[in-house]
């Protein structure tokens, strides 16, 4: 009797420890399927929509003042100095804008920022790497297939057991400097 209950409770362990183990997987898997159907309101109970923005505000703040700072033509105009001064305000209300599960959805489908190309009819396929960052973080690049440069980057972490949400998207430097000012790779 007592060797039945080391294996039942050996078993539901094991059982316990690989649902817990794969739970990331499943929940990005399905954040994806939301993602490629459009399906707004799984996407919304799967994204922390205020951590995302949050995040995002830094990011792209940093990379619209380094860019400013290296062109030429801002070093002398009079009104720079006014467009850093409004460029949060207005960065922050574009951020907000585009942080919206439809926003997501089309980051995820095209595996880029910024525009879906639309010069040829078939879409290139995106290609997405799962792995642990830690025991609660998970992260999901994406990768348009043949593209060069680093990946978008989502980065899940665990709420609760078994649940999962977006609560940052780390976007890549080539992609918010551009790719002829972007650093040198080290």
């Amino acid at each position: 009797m007592r060797k039945g209950w080391t294996i039942a409770s050996g078993a539901a362990l094991a059982l316990f420890a690989l649902a817990y183990g794969a739970s990331p997987y499943v929940a990005v898997r399905g954040f994806v399927a939301a993602a490629r159907q459009g399906d707004a309101e799984k996407l919304r109970g799967a994204v922390d929509f205020p951590a995302v923005r949050a995040d995002l505000k830094p990011q792209v703040a940093a990379a619209v003042t380094t860019r400013m700072q290296r062109d030429p033509q801002m070093r002398g105009n009079p009104f720079a100095g006014l467009g850093a001064i409004l460029m949060p305000s207005i960065l922050d209300r574009m951020i907000d804008s585009v942080v919206t599960p439809e926003g997501i959805a089309a980051l995820v489908r095209a595996g880029k920022v910024g525009h879906a190309e639309t010069e040829s009819a078939a879409p290139r396929r995106v290609d997405y790497d799962f792995h642990y960052i830690a025991l609660n973080r998970f992260d999901v690049a994406l990768r348009r297939q043949g593209a060069a440069g680093d990946p978008v980057t989502l980065v899940f972490q665990r709420r609760g057991l078994f649940a999962w949400k977006l609560v940052r998207i780390a976007l890549p430097q080539s992609s918010l400097i551009g790719p002829a000012e972007a650093p040198p790779a080290s």
